[in-house]
């Protein structure tokens, strides 16, 4: 009986054990793999929320489809939150075009370009004010190389 109970225990204990293989290790931005950093939690392989105040996430897009969005969400966005800045944003030697808003006490960054020959949008959401390359610290400086 007590053999049992002792595989019974051991056979629960690796079954919470194992429910931890489903959290997601890395970020894949067009092939380039970015380790998820301690004590953040990716949501998929495309989007990292609430990473030290930051959040950011990037979709794929077709050339033609992507200017057609990104004009969509920046035209909602300057509806309702007003002034915007230009900002242009390096990831892996790449450019990526795009504008600023200020929303209260924290930024909102929606990027466009392409990296790897493809199209996409990052999303990036953060209580930082990103001016240049000193701002990339913790996810930021994982992704991006430079700012301007």
């Amino acid at each position: 009986m007590k053999n049992i109970f002792t595989i019974l225990l051991f056979l629960t204990t690796l079954s919470f054990y194992g429910q931890d293989s489903n959290r997601i290790g890395f970020l894949n931005l067009v092939g380039n793999h970015i380790q998820v950093p301690r004590g953040c939690e990716a949501q998929s392989e495309y989007e990292l929320q609430a990473c030290d105040g930051t959040s950011i996430k990037w979709e794929y897009y077709s050339d033609d489809m992507l200017s057609a969005v990104f004009d969509q969400i920046i035209s909602a966005f300057e509806e309702s939150n007003g002034a915007k800045t230009e900002v242009t944003f390096t990831s892996f030697g790449s450019p990526l075009k795009g504008y600023k808003f200020k929303m209260g006490n924290s930024y909102q960054y929606f990027l466009m370009g392409k990296i790897k020959d493809q199209p996409l949008m990052i999303n990036l959401g953060t209580p930082k004010d990103i001016a240049g390359k000193d701002d990339l610290s913790g996810i930021l400086g994982l992704v991006f190389d430079e700012v301007s």
